[in-house]
């Protein structure tokens, strides 16, 4: 991001020259009716000095606040180590760096989706948009736009999603004889699968 500022700086700089010869016959012409348009090249180039410049200082705000946390994590273990006695093993840790590494990226089009790792092992701007559909009449119930490839982790966020969908419905959920709710079925793809998602999906 940084070599990309300074590269695209040092573009914009010729265009504003450019752009400032004709501004000065057009203000000669038109005077206030010239309007204020800037060239096509300009305006792109400046818009994403302003999102990678933006997406810079969220990276250096994320690096201050994990760089706190880690601190107030130290400053607690060594409080406890402190009341109980016990040794510190090993080396001291190094405290954390409250700037973000050089070779930090970021999606620069939606910032709420980092960059994420692929099936096929590479990285991608984009998210994973898991769904849950009524199967009788084909109807979204619940969804979702993460930034975990693995899907065992949505099995237990959209089953949440789907129950509170409903209570928004007042829909009730079917009752077995002894008054107790009937289990819902669900269908889900292998990616779904794991121990903990058929445990949380049960309870």
């Amino acid at each position: 991001m940084q070599k990309a500022v300074a590269r695209l700086r040092e573009a914009i700089a010729p265009l504003v020259t450019q752009a400032s010869q004709p501004d000065e016959a057009d203000e000669a012409a038109w005077g206030s009716r010239r309007g204020d348009a800037l060239p096509a090249e300009l305006v792109r180039r400046a818009e994403r000095v302003a999102r990678i410049e933006a997406a810079m200082q969220r990276w250096e705000a994320q690096a201050k606040a994990a760089a706190e946390a880690e601190r107030q994590h130290r400053a607690a273990a060594e409080a406890e180590r402190h009341r109980t006695g016990k040794k510190r093993r090993g080396k001291a840790p190094t405290p954390g760096q409250a700037r973000p590494d050089d070779k930090a990226q970021s999606n620069l089009t939606e910032a709420e989706l980092p960059i994420m790792r692929t099936n096929n092992k590479g990285w991608e701007d984009c998210g994973n948009a898991p769904v849950r559909v009524d199967a009788a009449c084909q109807i979204i119930v619940a969804c979702d736009v993460r930034n975990a490839p693995n899907d065992t982790q949505q099995a237990e966020p959209l089953a949440q999603a789907t129950l509170a969908t409903l209570a928004d419905a007042s829909s009730e959920l079917p009752t077995e004889e002894s008054g107790a709710t009937e289990a819902s079925p669900a269908t889900l793809a292998h990616g779904y699968d794991s121990e903990a998602a058929g445990q949380a999906l049960e309870t």
